[in-house]
């Protein structure tokens, strides 16, 4: 319960609050089927790369470059965006899709940055700078920064609570599923 409750703060609350004004308030007669495939299909997509950079990250302990950390320096930030555009066009609110991206452009993704870059400048110093500036943040590359031996890991993530994210994705898939079959 602890690990849950430390996991809202000021900067998820929002989120969860997105969240559910998106569940709670999308009508079947606002959703749209071609709308509702393509907003699944970046979940999935958006899952993928939470999942894949998830099974790669030792938070702090090691610099990665491994798997999408050599093609983009934030696949779980890349992801989250993908997830929340996605949830936004499946459940057809425009309105709540515009917000979402001034939010993540104006505030979420400038400050994460900054303080990520910071922290990751303050441990690896030089190594991160070159990292920096070959790797681009959130459109990935074809060709991949450095070859690393470390492999995918479904250990890590479980530990990078990759888990909980996945069954929050998917309840939310579900219950808009459900609204656009109209069976709830």
């Amino acid at each position: 319960m602890r690990k849950l409750l430390k996991k809202i703060t000021f900067r998820t609350v929002p989120v969860y609050a997105a969240v559910f004004v998106i569940l709670y308030f999308a009508k079947k007669e606002n959703m749209a089927l071609k709308y509702f495939i393509a907003g699944a299909a970046l979940i999935v997509i958006g899952e993928f790369f939470r999942i894949w950079g998830c099974g790669h990250l030792v938070k702090t302990k090691e610099f990665i470059v491994s798997g999408p950390y050599a093609h983009l320096r934030h696949p779980l930030y890349l992801g989250t965006y993908l997830i929340t555009f996605g949830f936004c066009m499946m459940a057809g609110m425009w309105w709540m899709l515009i917000l979402s991206q001034l939010v993540y452009a104006l505030y979420y993704y400038p400050r994460k940055e900054i303080i990520e870059g910071f922290r990751l400048a303050s441990f690896y110093g030089e190594e991160y700078f070159k990292y920096m500036r070959s790797v681009p943040a959130l459109i990935p590359s074809i060709k991949p920064y450095a070859a690393s031996g470390m492999k995918w890991s479904f250990k890590r993530v479980v530990s990078n609570s990759e888990l909980g994210i996945l069954a929050a994705v998917f309840v939310g898939t579900a219950i808009l599923y459900l609204k656009f079959s109209s069976r709830i």
